[in-house]
């Protein structure tokens, strides 16, 4: 007589069997938990939500590119969804990143032409960003609205700042009145580099 009772396969069969279940199941509960610490957060809870889309117009790319993070008041609220190189009137070849803003009615309503579109870095890896600091001049800005971004601030640039202004300040020390509006114009260039210099020494590693 048979020692397998007919419909029960040999227990080397049923092994297999359980173990590519739970192989299965692992893969699925996986993909559910990247789901949720990933996308989830990304996109926003209400996957349902408006978008709002515009691009920001760069001479160079700076190491953005399609899923780079969009942040906006240091709050991650979309991201980089595609880039391209494209010739426009009066300005010639550029670098053009179309922006995804997740939730339009929940991020977007700060955003105006003249906010700041910055291209910085972040992270201990230096993951290249867009920041957004909503509010400033112009006018509230459209669905599909090109703005213009600016470059991230590096060490070469601020050099060329220092020359400049150190060489403005040179031709000034010559006996010039306190209130020289030339004078109060290398002040204030003075003033902003001192900026610079300082947002730029706070992300240097520590």
């Amino acid at each position: 007589m048979s020692t397998h009772a007919a419909g029960v396969g040999p227990p080397g069969a049923v092994n297999r069997t359980s173990f590519a279940l739970g192989i299965v199941v692992g893969a699925i509960l996986g993909a559910a938990i990247l789901f949720s610490v990933y996308y989830v957060p990304r996109k926003g809870v209400l996957l349902d939500n408006d978008p709002r889309h515009f691009t920001v117009v760069l001479d160079k790319a700076h190491g953005l590119n399609a899923g780079s993070p969009v942040l906006i008041s240091g709050v991650e609220a979309g991201e980089v969804s595609d880039v391209r190189i494209e010739e426009l009137p009066k300005l010639g070849w550029r670098v053009l990143a179309r922006v995804t803003i997740f939730d339009g009615e929940r991020f977007g309503a700060g955003l105006k032409t003249g906010s700041r579109y910055v291209v910085d870095r972040s992270g201990l890896l230096g993951e290249m960003v867009l920041t957004i600091t909503p509010g400033g001049a112009g006018v509230p800005l459209k669905d599909g609205e090109f703005v213009d971004g600016t470059p991230p601030l590096d060490i070469g640039s601020i050099a060329g700042d220092v020359k400049v202004v150190t060489g403005r300040l040179a031709d000034f020390m010559d006996g010039r009145e306190p209130g020289d509006p030339s004078l109060r114009r290398v002040l204030r260039d003075l003033q902003g580099l001192m900026r610079n210099l300082k947002g730029f020494s706070e992300k240097l590693p520590q």
